[in-house]
């Protein structure tokens, strides 16, 4: 199954904060850095909406008693903390936990970079990517902003769930994210 296929999506149902503008993402510094820009963005759409998505093109979700949605995520079940790396440098040899018992496993920058890149050609690839914006930490002094960018909408209803989300004030001015991640489905990280 295409974890992504063809949508004909209307401008009307994009999220942006002015409907018509994908510059919030373009002129992010990761998205400069990496060469992201994909062909639509949805940006923090409401679950309706993302429920729709994901009803609608992704042949494999349903919708379950009680109201919540059942995706597959394939050989991908859970969580899967050993495959969660962690580039290994100066800025995170003493704030990360390594070794033994540890969930962080190191790699190399140059395999971060590779990998990156695949996700990138991939996110430029698919007609679609959904954005979710949000906040880690609810004490403001420590908060991340965090934008997460998505191959499947239930990857952004599950972020939308686990994150804070912002008002549209908030959103509106969101700027620079701290952290970036790109969620890719189709393959394993190398």
């Amino acid at each position: 199954m295409p974890l992504n296929m063809a949508m004909n999506l209307r401008p009307g149902e994009m999220a942006n904060v002015d409907d018509t503008s994908a510059d919030f993402l373009l002129k992010c510094q990761h998205a400069i850095d990496s060469g992201l820009c994909p062909k639509k963005i949805y940006r923090n759409l409401c679950v309706p909406k993302l429920y729709k998505f994901a009803l609608k093109y992704e042949t494999d979700t349903r919708l379950v008693d009680g109201g919540a949605i059942a995706a597959l995520s394939y050989e991908k079940t859970g969580r899967s903390p050993k495959d969660k790396r962690v580039v290994r440098e100066p800025s995170t040899q003493d704030d990360v936990w390594w070794g033994e018992g540890s969930p962080n496993y190191p790699m190399d920058e140059r395999a971060f970079l590779l990998n990156r890149h695949r996700a990138v050609d991939y996110l430029n690839y698919i007609d679609a990517v959904f954005v979710f914006d949000g906040y880690a930490n609810w004490k403001e002094e420590a908060r991340l902003k965090i934008r997460v960018l998505c191959a499947r909408p239930y990857h952004a209803l599950f972020m939308h769930n686990m994150l804070i989300r912002p008002t549209q004030a908030e959103l509106e001015n969101f700027g620079e994210p701290d952290m970036a991640p790109f969620l890719r489905t189709d393959s394993p990280i190398s």
